[in-house]
């Protein structure tokens, strides 16, 4: 297929001046002008929507908007933004990452680029249950998808996971095999996703008659001493649980080094099931199970309701909820 690069090279000329002629710029002179048009005829160059985008003032740019502190310990985010780039692919859109840090003026940034017009659709990440994003987003007019959901969501586009439903999954699988003691280990945060999981965890372990026991839903910062300490006072116990759910990659390495810190053995003394499935899991020792493996899904379905959007489609189902999946491996024993 005939691309732009190929029209320069044709003519003699930079990229930025063949745009110029697509464009209708009046900066490039008569001659070079003829010369970038012979080489269109000659090698029959169908201008892309890109070139079409730029005269009329779209970006032709989809921005992820995602905290940094998520990129550090997630390989499913890697899985995600595949999916995303997946659905962009066959079309004229690029994906930009917005990395936001926790600090006061990650809003501002976020309502600089929007107000600048410097993207045609959003897609956010780690949604809060109020988040100040999305009236930012309504009010310039910018289409958006979210993965995730915020407390008042049903007229708003958004993907998501079913978290409860994955929890009980987890839950029901451990006290199949005979675990009753059971805890939940994770990041602190103030992304929904947050709450849902604790929420989850405890009406999980409750329907399905197990006593609630808050020593065993643990919380921890970034930090390596916390996590060692945190995970590690729990493994201590002497009534510790035997199976834990890990809701993130960095909750499941957090408990394999703390285990064998201790000289605990996994599964033998501790069963663990993570979260979304990571490509690592298959690789430690012995592999991680997991209870989601949906993160490409996510990705794609949240692109391909912006680009419906951007396309002035109204898609049938615009709320996406995917269920779980058991992924069972090595790290689960009967008891």
């Amino acid at each position: 297929m005939t691309s732009i690069y190929d029209i320069a090279r044709a003519a003699g000329t930079s990229i930025a001046t063949v745009s110029y002629v697509l464009n209708k710029s009046d900066r490039i002179s008569p001659a070079t002008r003829e010369r970038v048009l012979k080489a269109i005829k000659d090698l029959n160059y169908q201008p892309k929507a890109s070139a079409r985008a730029l005269a009329s003032g779209r970006t032709l740019t989809i921005t992820l908007v995602a905290p940094m502190s998520i990129y550090s310990h997630q390989v499913s985010l890697y899985m995600l933004i595949n999916g995303i780039g997946r659905a962009l692919e066959p079309t004229d859109y690029r994906l930009y990452i917005h990395p936001t840090l926790n600090r006061p003026d990650s809003l501002f940034e976020i309502e600089e680029a929007i107000r600048s017009r410097q993207m045609d659709g959003v897609i956010l990440m780690h949604i809060t249950a109020n988040d100040p994003r999305i009236p930012l987003l309504r009010q310039n007019n910018i289409p958006f998808v979210l993965i995730g959901r915020s407390n008042e969501c049903d007229d708003i586009s958004w993907v998501d996971a079913d978290i409860d439903a994955a929890v009980d999954t987890a839950i029901k699988h451990f006290i199949s095999k005979g675990h009753k003691k059971i805890g939940m280990l994770g990041e602190r945060g103030e992304a929904n996703i947050t709450n849902q999981l604790i929420w989850g965890f405890k009406k999980s372990i409750i329907q399905n008659g197990l006593t609630y026991d808050p020593k065993y839903c643990l919380e921890f910062s970034e930090a390596s001493e916390e996590i060692d300490r945190v995970i590690g006072g729990c493994l201590s116990l002497s009534n510790r649980p035997t199976a834990f759910f890990a809701v993130s990659d960095l909750a499941v390495l957090g408990i394999y080094k703390s285990a064998a810190r201790l000289g605990l053995r996994i599964p033998q003394d501790v069963s663990v099931i993570g979260y979304a499935d990571s490509s690592i899991y298959p690789y430690m020792s012995p592999p991680c199970s997991a209870v989601f493996s949906s993160a490409t899904e996510l990705g794609r379905l949240s692109a391909e309701l912006l680009l419906a959007q951007l396309g002035g489609e109204k898609p049938e189902n615009n709320h996406i909820l995917f269920p779980p999946r058991l992924i069972e491996r090595e790290s689960i024993l009967s008891i």
